[in-house]
């Protein structure tokens, strides 16, 4: 009993050994850095999309208000909240249009990616 309760010790050393050097290993190849860029799929897969109005602009301020519908993938209701936006995302919107955006959930400060006119 001895015997096979020390083999299955050693085993487990062993073993443990092999795979915290795999844990350590990267499991795939990061992308070169030319391929981060705004508007790409890496940015967009950390987004969440909806559709809504936008209530009110303030550019001094780099926020847009829009009213819009549920957000399932993070469980938000549809309601009427402010976003972090630039100048340049909001040029050529105004209060009133419906749009589809996307965002990154900031908690308390959501922040545009982007932003067009439906």
């Amino acid at each position: 009993m001895k015997t096979v309760f020390i083999a299955l010790l050693a085993t487990l050393c062993l073993g443990s050994h092999a795979v915290a050097e795999d844990l350590l290993k990267p499991s795939t190849t990061p992308p070169p850095v030319d391929d981060v860029a705004p508007g790409n799929s890496l940015e967009a897969e950390q987004a969440h999309q909806a559709n809504g109005v936008i209530r009110a602009i303030d550019l001094q301020q780099g926020s847009v208000t829009i009213a819009h519908g549920p957000v399932p993938e993070l469980k938000w209701p549809a309601m009427i909240m402010p976003f972090k936006a630039d100048a340049a995302q909001l040029g050529g919107l105004a209060v009133g249009d419906a749009v589809e955006f996307g965002f990154t959930d900031g908690e308390m400060d959501p922040q545009i990616v982007f932003i067009r006119r439906q």
